[in-house]
């Protein structure tokens, strides 16, 4: 029995040394990492049918932006051999990794000479791990399934006391809390990989660690691979307003290993209820014992080929009005130089991390002004690995959770893994209605209202082509 699928993988640590910027959080005061709680991964899963090639990597960082994403896909291009449009990296998004980018990490103080180096690494790490995956090609089957987990909640809280937006815990706001898994064995029946995808930003570990962690899908992935035995990947789903229902500001060390571990087993459940391959049952008579028992001869289903399909869609979304760079860029150099002040005069804790804050969204907000200086719009590649009945589908950028609700709804696949935090990072998506509303995520993103209805109708595009 073959399906005319191959899969291989493989993986390596990228944990970066200790002391190099952590500045995932702008109420922090820290400025370097000071040890390690859980390593980072990077892990590849290759999948070739004879005609098609794909190479899907898991990365456990915040993201790579665009200068540093753009060099690594294309070493991972040039040493295996693959386009561009047939390889994707998947940031799990952990807010207590290093930031990457010299540019971007810039405001963060200590540590940040150590940045360049690391990511000049990252370079050579991630090829070589999907080079690693294609060398490992072997006949599989490929299943999926899933389930419900409740570890995320929708974080756009409006607080009491003014109705200002923040993040928290809206307990009446939408949420995804499906679970989706793609099981593939072996034909001699071995586990090798499974993929996981839920929608959950991993923010448990908050502004009060200084330990690089992979936050919650670090232990998700180790919990899958201890209960089957296959390599686990994880894929962020569309998380922009979705955050964890514990941890964040206190508790975050514990927090994001006891919500690891149940979205972990949850995964695990769904692996073992997947019969891969799935069988046909047929009586084939009585068993006299205590009671007349019933046996059956349950024989593997023929499965079909699997074709695997690659299929890529450049979108215009669309920009708002946006600051002068320059005015922006003066706004972060007063925080930074009044954040190095504080520092170098061992300033309060409490105004370190106000300070910090300001200086943050500053840098976020300039840098943001002027890569879209002059543009009305922004060019998004929406990317869909198709498996079967089976689709992956990824974007850059952080999509409220709505949007990824609609696609997964109206989507023509059986099962349908939609991804945000792929290939380039990049701005949150929102919703129409939460601009009224205000927020963080709707303070920092350089995209117009109407921006989220144009990735539904694309992405629903692509997938039906």
């Amino acid at each position: 029995m073959t399906t005319g699928l191959l899969a291989g993988v493989a993986r390596t640590d990228i944990t970066p040394p200790i002391g190099i910027a952590h500045a995932g959080w702008g109420a922090q005061t820290h400025q370097r990492a000071t040890g390690v709680d859980l390593p980072l991964w990077a892990t590849a899963l290759a999948l070739r049918d004879g005609a098609e090639t794909i190479v899907l990597i898991d990365i456990d960082l915040i993201y790579l932006w665009e200068e540093e994403s753009v060099g690594v896909r294309d070493a991972v291009c040039t040493l295996t051999g693959l386009p561009a449009s047939h390889v994707r990296l998947a940031y799990t998004h952990t807010h207590s990794g290093p930031i990457n980018g010299v540019s971007w990490s810039a405001w963060g103080g200590a540590g940040v000479d150590m940045v360049a180096d690391y990511d000049r690494a990252l370079v050579h790490q991630i090829a070589g791990v999907a080079w690693a995956a294609l060398q490992r090609l072997e006949p599989v089957r490929i299943a999926a399934g899933d389930g419900r987990c409740t570890i995320g909640v929708n974080r756009r809280f409006q607080r009491p006391e003014d109705g200002a937006v923040v993040v928290g815990r809206n307990w009446s706001g939408p949420v995804d809390p499906q679970v989706q898994l793609v099981r593939i064995d072996t034909l001699a029946g071995a586990p090798l990989a499974a993929i996981v995808n839920y929608a959950c930003h991993p923010i448990t570990v908050g502004p009060d660690c200084d330990r690089i962690t992979p936050d919650y899908p670090g232990v998700v992935k180790r919990v899958v691979e201890q209960a089957t035995g296959a390599t686990c990947l994880f894929l962020q789903g569309a998380a922009g307003d979705i955050g964890p229902v514990r941890g964040v500001v206190q508790d975050g060390l514990t927090e994001y290993r006891r919500l690891g571990a149940i979205l972990g087993h949850e995964a695990a459940r769904i692996w073992w209820q997947i019969e891969n391959p799935p069988r046909a049952e047929q009586y084939a008579g009585t068993v006299e014992s205590g009671s007349p028992l019933a046996r059956y001869d349950d024989t593997p289903r023929e499965l079909s080929p699997v074709r695997l399909r690659v299929a890529t869609r450049l979108i215009q979304l669309p920009l708002r009005a946006l600051p002068a760079p320059a005015a922006l860029e003066a706004q972060f150099a007063a925080h930074h130089a009044q954040l190095q002040i504080l520092r170098d005069q061992g300033g309060a804790a409490a105004a370190i991390a106000r300070e910090t804050m300001q200086a943050k969204r500053a840098a976020m907000r300039a840098d943001l002004a002027r890569k879209n200086a002059g543009q009305t719009h922004r060019s998004y590649e929406l990317q869909a690995f198709a498996i079967g009945d089976i689709v992956l589908l990824g974007m850059p950028g952080e999509p409220f959770v709505e949007i990824g609700l609609a696609i997964k709804h109206a989507s023509p696949f059986t099962y349908t893994l939609f991804s945000g935090y792929s290939n380039i990072g990049w701005a949150y998506i929102p919703m129409p209605d939460a601009y009224a509303l205000g927020g963080y995520e709707v303070e920092v993103t350089p995209f117009s209202p109407d921006a989220a209805a144009v990735v539904i109708a694309e992405a629903l595009a692509l997938l039906r082509d």
